[in-house]
């Protein structure tokens, strides 16, 4: 019995992973996006070591395309003020107005965040990811397309060597199984190293929230 329904399991899962790569799309680079787009990038951050977040703030600081970088710090440190201070980066925690209401973790954190900047595009990174210079430079032109609200990149951890025989890099699901989720219109937002278009962001809260 065990053996009958871990192989129905296994026939199953490959006609849903047939059925996904059905109708993969590989996307060509994208175009250079225009030159007056605003970016913020959001940093998020709750009781991760500071020099960590630094690195990561530094990295973004260092993006090349013109944007607005903020550390969105939920423990509310002074050593984390002072941190984006010394950089010359946007710090943002939470206001009083959270008092007794619930905090959503992350997403609030990102939510709070949301109420006090006004990019066109955010880039949200996790307080450990470091991002290359050229992020946005070969991410930001895919909006050109106006029905483009999502672009998720794959990370890619430094300290994993290119021989892991246990695919720690993700490559199946950053590749095929996004560019096939892609072709249905389905690709997943994996939460960070990803670009989201403001409009369709609020829209979707809008649409979902208020009648």
């Amino acid at each position: 019995m065990a053996l009958v329904l871990a192989e129905t399991y296994s026939l199953i899962d490959v006609v849903l992973f047939g059925l996904t790569m059905w109708r993969a799309r590989d996307c060509k680079p994208a175009a250079p996006a225009a030159p007056d787009l605003t970016v913020d990038v959001f940093i998020t951050t709750y009781n991760e070591p500071v020099e960590l977040v630094r690195r990561t703030a530094h990295a973004a600081r260092g993006i090349r395309y013109p944007h607005a970088t903020w550390i969105l710090d939920d423990g509310n440190r002074l050593s984390m003020r002072e941190t984006a201070d010394q950089l010359g980066v946007g710090y943002i925690t939470r206001g009083a107005d959270w008092q007794d209401r619930p905090l959503h973790a992350k997403a609030g954190n990102l939510n709070n965040a949301l109420m006090s900047t006004g990019g066109e595009f955010l880039l949200i990174l996790d307080a450990d990811q470091v991002p290359l210079p050229q992020i946005l430079d070969h991410t930001l032109g895919y909006f050109a397309e106006p029905t483009v609200a999502l672009v998720q990149t794959p990370q890619v951890f430094e300290n994993v060597t290119a021989c892991d025989p246990l695919g720690s890099q993700a490559p199946l699901f950053y590749g095929p199984i996004q560019q096939g989720r892609d072709g249905w219109n389905a690709a997943f937002f994996c939460g960070s190293n990803a670009l989201v278009r403001r409009d369709a962001l609020m829209q979707l809260c809008i649409t979902r929230y208020v009648l």
